[in-house]
């Protein structure tokens, strides 16, 4: 069976990256009041060949504290989950948490990562494919989720010089969901 398991990895120390993109969104690009707060974290997609979640999960663990293909315990923290597990849904008023994943369409990094587990680190056809992004969660201040997905997308996708950041739309995909 095949199961899709997101792994999360963060800094443990405060990212300059986000710190420098929330500053530049507040301050440059006249986002003080709606923006709040900015995160990043690298996102993997593990799809594993496992008997139900729970081994896809023992799997994904395994994967992350093992090789060193996603995880530095010296520098990461991480977290990972099911992603046909139902999650909670939005938030249900202000502030609201926004998702905004970015993928390249050509996933050197994620197909390198599956090469190797496949290969050198033995775990076969136990991976099926290794998915790579960056998602950026935006926390908005906002009347309500549809304002605060608009928000979001305008802040996030580089249209002009004073219109979005952090998204490419020439060369990078991207998707915006409510966290």
């Amino acid at each position: 069976m095949r199961v899709d398991v997101e792994l999360r990895v963060r800094l443990k120390i405060p990212d300059v990256t986000a710190l420098t993109a929330r500053s530049a969104l507040q301050r440059r690009l006249g986002h003080a009041e709606t923006l709040l707060d900015l995160e990043r974290a690298d996102y993997w997609r593990l799809s594993l060949e496992a008997a139900d979640e729970q081994t896809a999960l023992g799997l994904a663990k395994q994967l992350a504290e093992k090789t060193n293909l996603f995880v530095n315990p010296n520098k990461h923290t991480y977290s990972l989950w099911s992603a046909t597990a139902a999650e909670g849904g939005p938030s249900s008023g202000p502030p609201f948490r926004i998702n905004v994943l970015v993928t390249s369409p050509e996933d050197s990094q994620g197909e390198a990562a599956c090469a190797a587990l496949r290969g050198r680190l033995g775990y076969g056809d136990r991976v099926l494919d290794v998915a790579s992004g960056v998602l950026w969660t935006l926390t908005i201040n906002a009347d309500d989720l549809a304002q605060a997905e608009h928000l979001a997308r305008e802040m996030t996708v580089t249209e002009r010089i004073d219109r979005g950041l952090l998204v490419n739309p020439h060369y990078q995909d991207f998707a915006i969901a409510a966290a």
